[in-house]
C-alpha cells in the first residue's frame, strides 16, 4: 500500500518535470541555436524489494526509491537546427557538430551554437551578450569586409589597406558526451564532468562542422512534436494521480475494516 502511494508520487513528479521542460522547449521555438531538452525516464518499481518483513522498513525504502524519482535522466537534443540566412555579416551558423567557447565575466568557459557575434567594447569578437570567443580575436574599429571562413579564419581590410589581413581563427569544441551539457541560459552551455573533456579544433576537421557566414541555426523544437509529448506527460501526471486517489481509497477501507 505505502509503496504504491510513493511510486505514483515520484511518478507524478517526472511527469511534472517533463511538463516543465517541454513548456521550456515551447518557450525557446524562436531562440537562435536552441536544444531541446529530452526528458527519460527509469523503472523505479524494482528499486523496492518485497522481502522486507517490518511495515516501518518497506516505508523507508519506498520513500529512498522516490526521492532517487523515475527521471533517468534530462539530456540535450542532438538534432541540428535549420540553417537560415541573416544577411549579417558576423553571423555564423555551425553546420554540423561542434559548439563556440566564449569566456564569462567570471572568467569560466561556456559554449554556444548561437552565432550571433559582435565586436564588443573591448574589440573582441562575442556572443551577443559580449562574452568575448575564447580565442580572443580581436578587431580593429577601422577593419572593413570582415570575413569569416568555412575553417574559422577571420580576415579583414584595415584601414589603409587593399588586401585582407588574418585577424585570427574561431574554434569549435566537441565533447564525448555533448547531450549531457547543463543549459545557463542565453543558449549557452556549461560543461559537467559527464560530457567529457572539451576538446578544441578547426571547423570541418576531426568531426567537426564548417562555420557559414551569414547564417544563423534555429531551434530544433517541432512544435507538432512538443504538443504530443505535453499531452502525454499530463495524461501521465493524471493516471498517476489516480493511483494515489485509489490506494487512499484502499487504505481507508482497510481502516473501517480493522476498526469493524
Amino acid at each position: 500500500m505505502f509503496d504504491s502511494l510513493y511510486i505514483a508520487a515520484a511518478g507524478m513528479v517526472a511527469h511534472q518535470a517533463a511538463v516543465d521542460t517541454i513548456a521550456n522547449n515551447l518557450a525557446n521555438l524562436n531562440t537562435v541555436g536552441f536544444r531541446r531538452g529530452i526528458v527519460s525516464f527509469s523503472e523505479i518499481s524494482s528499486q523496492l524489494s518485497p522481502s522486507a518483513l517490518d511495515p516501518a522498513a518497506q516505508l523507508a525504502q519506498a520513500a529512498d526509491a522516490s526521492g532517487a524519482g523515475a527521471i533517468a535522466s534530462t539530456t540535450l537534443s542532438m538534432l541540428p537546427g535549420t540553417l537560415e540566412t541573416s544577411q549579417q555579416p558576423l553571423d555564423v551558423a555551425i553546420s554540423g557538430a561542434g559548439y563556440l567557447e566564449v569566456l564569462r565575466a567570471d572568467g569560466t568557459p561556456a559554449y554556444t551554437r548561437a552565432g550571433s557575434l559582435e565586436v564588443n567594447s573591448d574589440g573582441l569578437l562575442a556572443a551577443a551578450d559580449g562574452a568575448p570567443l575564447a580565442g580572443q580575436i580581436q578587431v580593429p574599429p577601422d577593419a572593413q569586409n570582415v570575413a569569416i571562413g568555412t575553417d574559422g579564419t577571420v580576415s579583414a581590410i584595415e584601414s589603409g589597406g587593399s588586401t585582407p589581413v588574418q585577424l585570427g581563427r574561431i574554434q569549435l569544441v566537441s565533447f564525448a558526451n555533448p547531450a549531457a551539457l547543463t543549459p545557463a541560459g542565453d543558449s549557452l552551455y556549461t560543461a559537467p564532468p559527464e560530457a567529457g573533456i572539451a576538446q578544441a579544433g578547426t571547423p570541418g576537421t576531426s568531426g567537426l562542422g564548417e562555420l557559414r557566414q551569414g547564417y544563423l541555426e534555429s531551434s530544433d523544437v517541432q512544435m507538432s512534436q512538443e504538443m504530443v509529448s505535453l499531452m502525454l506527460a499530463q495524461r501521465g501526471f493524471e493516471l498517476n494521480s489516480r493511483v494515489v486517489q485509489t490506494a487512499d481509497q484502499l487504505w481507508s477501507l482497510t481502516n473501517d475494516l480493522a476498526r469493524s
